[in-house]
């Protein structure tokens, strides 16, 4: 099975670089504004500050409508100012290193730096499948040549943004849940290395913060009710205060800079955002304008062919046909779910009590990525499927279990091959048809 993990890792590679190299520069969601982040770390030492001017609503539309053109200036960019500052220190020294190679070599060689910490994602995901079903080869490669084929996961991989650090953490923090309720990290362990995790959430992108918690408490509680009366810790309470503890003295020095930056009543700036970023569609203002039924539709449609293919700063589409195929293949997969969790509710021998609780937590992971994407959308316009990613394990193993429950078992292995070929040339239709011809500045 290690030879085909192999194979899928280094075809994501090459497909990451590919993406990496050829979509035009800044063409990415917010990459500008990432970029300067980490180019203020280096070239002055210090944390940026969010501050008014930072975002210019009409400028960032002219600057997109010209395709970012070299007579434009990205300086002013700024509004990603007030992130958790984890991702963008550590990719400092890879600018430090690629600056003297001229802008276009830096930001090929940042995205390639999100290229790698995609692959450590393909890599955790598969240990955390085999980990659930050690036994089953097949749920195991095809949920990760899924994570790692959906054309849009590839491009944000390929991106300057915190997004794939977030991703990396949140996936980390689930593996150590799914080892805590196998009972394979003793008390000690799990406290040290969930606080170290979620520390390191904390630090990263609020995506992380709801989610990485709640994946913690239930594994716990999990490892409790599993284990006998006479070995159930009597500590369940004090060891979660420890864990969150110590990731709470890991991230304290970036609570505290913020409050003393942005005010007691702001340690994660997001005050400051709302009043930099005027101008951005909020929900409320596109219901007034579009009606709610309207926006409705749009919410599920965007949403989904955002998840699946729609490029640089949302401008650029795929063939409608394209979309009909995925849509078809996501319905029979969502029957295929419905199916499988009806059987396993059944025959619930069929999963051992580890497992039940392992599913759960991938339900978990994806339910509450679905409410915090739900909640950030009541504030501010921004329908983008990337936001699903950081539950990204769970809606490819979903859907790849979907599937097989609708495909017979004698055809479920080159089903998932042809498939996953299917997609590599949907990523390479994606990118040198849709995404190059359409970013591209011509003269």
């Amino acid at each position: 099975m290690n030879r085909f993990l192999y194979l899928i890792l280094i075809i994501f590679a090459v497909l990451g670089s590919l993406y990496a190299i050829y979509t035009p520069k800044w063409q990415a969601p917010d990459e500008p504004a990432h970029f300067n982040y980490i180019r203020n770390i280096a070239e002055t030492g210090a944390l940026p500050i969010l501050q008014s001017g930072d975002y210019n609503q009409d400028y960032l539309e002219q600057i997109k409508a010209a395709k970012f053109p070299p007579s434009m200036s990205i300086d002013a960019i700024r509004y990603e100012s007030y992130q958790p500052p984890l991702y963008y220190l550590a990719a400092t020294p890879v600018y430090l290193i690629a600056r003297g190679a001229g802008l276009d070599a830096t930001v090929i060689v940042l995205r390639l730096f999100s290229v790698a910490l995609g692959m450590i994602v393909l890599l955790v995901a598969f240990n955390i499948v085999r980990e659930i079903f050690p036994d089953d080869n097949l749920l195991v490669l095809a949920t990760i040549g899924l994570m790692a084929t959906v054309p849009m996961h590839i491009a944000v991989s390929a991106s300057i943004s915190n997004d794939m650090a977030a991703e990396l953490v949140i996936i980390l923090i689930l593996w150590l849940a799914v080892k805590r309720i196998k009972n394979s990290v003793t008390d000690k362990r799990f406290v040290i290395l969930g606080g170290i995790l979620f520390g390191a959430a904390l630090l990263i992108k609020s995506t992380g913060y709801v989610t990485g918690a709640v994946l913690l408490i239930v594994a716990e509680i999990a490892w409790e009710r599993s284990q006998k009366p006479e070995v159930r810790s009597q500590n369940f309470f004090r060891l979660l205060i420890i864990l969150f503890g110590v990731a709470l003295i890991i991230s304290s020095p970036m609570f505290l800079r913020n409050m003393l930056t942005y005010g007691i009543t702001d340690p994660l700036g997001l005050a400051r955002h709302d009043s930099v970023v005027i101008g951005q569609p909020t929900t409320a203002e596109m219901i007034t304008q579009y009606g709610l039924n309207h926006i409705l539709f749009d919410y599920f449609a965007v949403t989904f062919k955002s998840f699946w293919a729609q490029f640089g700063w949302m401008g650029v589409l795929i063939n409608d046909r394209i979309y009909v195929v995925l849509m078809l293949v996501s319905a029979i997969a969502v029957l295929g779910l419905v199916f499988y969790i009806l059987r396993i509710l059944r025959r619930r021998d069929l999963l051992a009590s580890e497992q039940w609780w392992s599913l759960g937590l991938l339900a978990l992971l994806f339910v509450v990525g679905i409410g915090d994407y739900i909640g950030y959308n009541f504030k501010f316009f921004q329908l983008q499927g990337r936001y699903l990613f950081p539950a990204m394990i769970s809606v490819a193993f979903f859907f790849i279990v979907g599937l097989r429950e609708i495909i017979a078992r004698d055809y479920q292995r080159i089903v998932f091959a042809l498939m996953y070929v299917a997609l590599l040339g949907l990523d390479v239709i994606c990118l040198f048809l849709f995404i190059v011809p359409q970013l591209r500045i011509t003269n």
